[in-house]
C-alpha cells in the first residue's frame, strides 16, 4: 500500500511539473560581429522551436544597419562563396535552427553605427505564429 501511495505522488509530481513547462520559442546564444560605420556585419543564434507548432521566421529587424536580410551563405561550384537572401525561414516544432557562420545569418547592410565588442544590440525576430521576440545581442569576437 505505502509503495503505491508513493508511486501515485511521483506520477503526480511528474505530471504536474509537465504542465508547468513553457512552451516558446527560444532564441540563444546569439551574438554579432564587431564592425565599423558603412560596413556590414552579421548576427548569429540559435531558434528553439518549443511551442507545439510548426512556424517561420518572417523577417529580423534593427537600428544599427540600413538594411538587415537574413543570408544563407553557400559554397557554389569552383569552391566560390555565395550568400541568397531568404524571404523566410522555416521553424519546424520541437527543433533548433542555427544561424552560425558560413550557414544562415543575420547581414547588416550599411552599418549606422560602429559595433564595438562588449556592446549590445537590440533585434527583433518576427514570427509568424509565435509573433515578436526581442533580443539583445551582445557583440563578440568569433
Amino acid at each position: 500500500m505505502k509503495t503505491r501511495l508513493i508511486m501515485i505522488l511521483m506520477l503526480t509530481a511528474t505530471l504536474l511539473g509537465a504542465c508547468a513547462t513553457t512552451r516558446e520559442m527560444s532564441i540563444h546564444d546569439a551574438w554579432i560581429r564587431p564592425s565599423t560605420m558603412g560596413n556590414n556585419s552579421a548576427a548569429y543564434f540559435i531558434i528553439e522551436n518549443g511551442t507545439g507548432m510548426d512556424d517561420t521566421l518572417l523577417s529580423v529587424d534593427s537600428d544599427i544597419a540600413s538594411a538587415t536580410e537574413v543570408h544563407l551563405s553557400m559554397v557554389m561550384d569552383g569552391g566560390v562563396m555565395s550568400m541568397q537572401q531568404q524571404e523566410s525561414v522555416p521553424v519546424p516544432t520541437s527543433e533548433k535552427v542555427e544561424f552560425k557562420p558560413g550557414g544562415l545569418h543575420v547581414m547588416f547592410v550599411g552599418l549606422t553605427q560602429d559595433l564595438k565588442v562588449g556592446d549590445t544590440i537590440t533585434l527583433t525576430l518576427n514570427f509568424e505564429n509565435a509573433g515578436t521576440r526581442i533580443v539583445e545581442v551582445p557583440i563578440r569576437e568569433p
